[in-house]
């Protein structure tokens, strides 16, 4: 079963990273040339959790759509966990896709940037100021671990 729950955060947070990219693109009338919305191998990269390959055109919004996207997931999420009585695994299933996959993604992509030339936040740092791309992803990303460690505790009992 935790086998199942991990492939489910991936496929979840990858959807919704890439789809963020897809959307934020079509929204700036940019073409979208390609869009893979679950991990996979090509010969020329690798393995890939999944990518979008657009046109020129558009601005630094579709870099950061999947970030935007995760906070305002994650809100919602907190927003539910936190005002809706749910069974047990309802509300891990929330938490999961809603709290934790949210998080994961800005940590592990926010620390890629780091290191990884081209990743999504390595172009962030390209595109805008150092110190307003830290401090948006150092922000976000201590805002969910506040919001993480408030909510964790409220799991309802099993019924």
């Amino acid at each position: 079963m935790p086998l199942i729950l991990v492939i489910l955060l991936i496929i979840v947070t990858t959807f919704r990273h890439e789809g963020s990219h897809a959307l934020a693109t079509l929204l700036q009338g940019v073409e979208l040339i390609e869009v893979r919305l679950l991990p996979g191998y090509r010969e020329d990269v690798g393995f890939y959790f999944g990518y979008v390959i657009r046109g020129d055109g558009g601005n630094w919004l579709i870099l950061a759509a999947p970030f935007l996207t995760a906070v305002i997931w994650f809100a919602l999420a907190f927003m539910l966990l936190r005002q809706l009585r749910m069974p047990g695994r309802w509300w891990s299933a929330v938490f999961l896709l809603g709290i934790v996959s949210p998080l994961i993604d800005l940590v592990y992509n926010y620390q890629g940037g780091f290191w990884r030339a081209g990743s999504d936040v390595a172009r962030l740092l390209d595109s805008l100021p150092d110190p307003v791309v830290h401090l948006g992803f150092l922000t976000a990303i201590a805002l969910c671990i506040l919001g993480l460690l408030n909510i964790r505790d409220s799991r309802p009992e099993e019924v």
